[in-house]
């Protein structure tokens, strides 16, 4: 009769926090013989990095961050930081103004000793038109490109009217809760000043694209050889459309000025 081998007995150390020593899992399949996955090997220091990120996971959901304590006040502590920098003014929308969206993004830092450092909550301005040329891209089988901007200035003042919705989690209550921010200075997401987009307004205008009155971060070209769109997101462009040897084109002509 065919032996049925067991899998290796593993010495785990008492010492190990709870999370490690749960670290070894085996699994089946059709054949008679275990698969036994071990972190037995792994450097002590390597285990305490582990086990102090299984203390901590990063939040899905904005309900999700709030109802830890950690998460809440990295969120409390950028919200501070942001009004202390006089970031945005809560006024109502005026009318034939869009508004963009923003989103939480959570990180874990860790130190240098492989421990959590700290948590870190940025509030980010979101611009559904990125998603949207993705979208795009994608159904219309066309080629998508990534180019970075060099130098663009980080941080500096609006001089453009934008406006973004209040915080998740953080709208304020009252008369107001329809209000809207009208940013003062950029956030992650939204970094061109007035001088630097000016040049890149004309640079692109100079290729035949026009800037799309709805969101004047986009710009697009219909033509008979082919349609193209550009979106300027944070320091970096993206771009799509029906005629690769066009973009090609496009993209010299922008690294030439940049």
């Amino acid at each position: 009769m065919p032996t049925t081998l067991s899998p290796p007995a593993l010495t785990l150390e008492s010492n190990l926090p709870i999370a490690l020593r749960k670290g070894m899992r085996s699994t089946h399949n059709s054949s008679p013989h275990y698969i036994s996955l071990s972190y037995h090997r792994l450097s002590l220091p390597f285990y305490t990095f582990l086990s102090s990120l299984s203390s901590v996971t990063i939040p899905k959901t904005v309900c999700e961050a709030l109802a830890h304590l950690g998460w809440r006040q990295a969120m409390t502590d950028e919200l501070s930081a942001l009004h202390n920098s006089e970031t945005w003014e809560l006024v109502p929308l005026p009318s034939r103004k869009s508004i963009v969206g923003c989103t939480w993004v959570f990180i874990i830092k860790v130190g240098p000793d492989d421990t959590i450092d700290c948590l870190k909550a940025c509030l980010v301005a979101k611009m559904t038109f990125v998603r949207l040329f993705i979208a795009m891209a994608a159904l219309q089988q066309w080629p998508l490109y990534q180019l970075d901007i060099k130098n663009a200035f980080i941080n500096g003042d609006l001089q453009e009217e934008i406006y973004m919705e209040q915080p998740p989690g953080f709208v304020t209550q009252g008369e107001s809760s329809g209000m809207v921010c009208r940013l003062r200075k950029s956030l992650y997401g939204l970094k061109q000043p007035r001088a630097w987009f000016g040049k890149f307004n004309n640079v692109v205008q100079q290729f035949g694209m026009t800037r799309c009155e709805a969101n004047h971060f986009v710009f697009y070209q219909h033509s008979s050889v082919g349609c193209f769109y550009l979106i300027v997101y944070v320091d970096d462009i993206i771009l799509i459309g029906s005629n690769n040897h066009v973009i090609s084109q496009l993209k010299q002509h922008l690294y030439h000025h940049f």
